[in-house]
Order: structure tokens, then sequence, then C-alpha cells
């Protein structure tokens, strides 16, 4: 599961590792620096399912300036075409902006996805069928570099805080180089 360092600011630990009824998907509690982060659910893939990881999601990380690391860590832990899910519904700011109309990645929880390097964006703000849980985002790691781009420049056209746009602006600059 997820266990690592990020320099001297994060040890990224997982607990309380369970097995479920689908022989590929974990659960288990992640810890950042000792204190619980949320509640995770891992699932490994199987054939044309990618893997994928959901966190219940306190944002006490954006608050101490970690979030950006800790979604990169796992931007790096999933393989391409891994997707991230994260819920939001201890994140008042995030849910406001999207009840707003806002993109998934002007949010500020959207906005450090992003900056973690995902490039496609799903708000989850009714799951369908019952067993998906809360509210969630969907950030999806891209399978290659052309899918990066076409879907950044996709996202540009979609976001609307300036900052948002500049930073995508300036990746995509630097993948043409």
């Amino acid at each position: 599961m997820l266990r690592g360092r990020v320099g001297n600011r994060l040890e990224i630990e997982s607990k309380d590792v369970r097995p479920t009824h689908i022989k590929e998907l974990k659960t288990f509690l992640v810890f950042i620096n000792g204190k619980l982060l949320g509640k995770a659910y891992y699932f490994s893939g199987r054939g044309y399912y990618t893997p994928w990881l959901e966190i219940d999601y306190d944002p006490w990380l954006r608050d101490e300036g970690l979030e950006d690391e800790f979604f990169s860590f796992v931007y790096h832990f999933l393989p391409p075409g891994g997707k991230f899910f994260v819920t939001y519904l201890k994140d008042p700011e995030t849910r406001k902006m999207l009840i707003q109309g806002y993109n998934p990645a002007d949010t500020p929880l959207g906005f450090s996805l992003i900056k973690a390097g995902f490039t496609w964006f799903k708000d989850w703000y009714f799951p369908e069928g019952g067993n998906e849980g809360i509210p969630k985002l969907q950030a999806n790691k891209a399978y290659n570099e052309e899918d990066e781009m076409r879907e950044l420049k996709e996202l540009l056209g979609e976001v609307k805080r300036e900052d948002v746009r500049k930073y995508i602006e300036e990746r995509i600059a630097k993948g043409k180089s």
C-alpha cells in the first residue's frame, strides 16, 4: 500500500490493511507524519480495469502546505492510466466552488491534483448505483505524454481561474520543448 517518505516533510504510512470481497481491492488507513489522513481503498487492476486509489480525504494537509507533495506521491504510485478518487465533503471551499459551476480543476483540491501531475477530472457529485460512496473528484493519470498534452489543452479551455490557466499554459509549454 502507500508507504514512503517525501523529503524531510512527509512520512506516509498505511495501517490496518484488509482484504475485501473483491480479491484486487484492499482497504486501509493512511497516516501522514503519524496523523490520520483518511480511509483508503486500493484496486490493483484486473484485465482492462486500471488500478485506482480512493481516499476519504481530510484536507488538513493543505493547511500545512503538504497537499501537493502528497498528491505527487500518489501520482507516482499509480501506473499510467491510473485513477485517483478524493472525497471532498470535508473541504467546504472545493464543495462551494463546484456548486458554483467551477471546473473541478479550478478548485483548491483540483489545482493541487494538477500540480501533482493529473490531467483529467470528473466530479462524482452524485455517485451512481449506490456502491460508489460519497461525492468525490476523480483525477486520472495520462497514459503517455501525447495524452497528457491533449488533456491539458482540453482542460485549458474549461478552467476559469487565471492562476490555474497560467499553470496549465506553462506545463503545456514545457511539454513542447
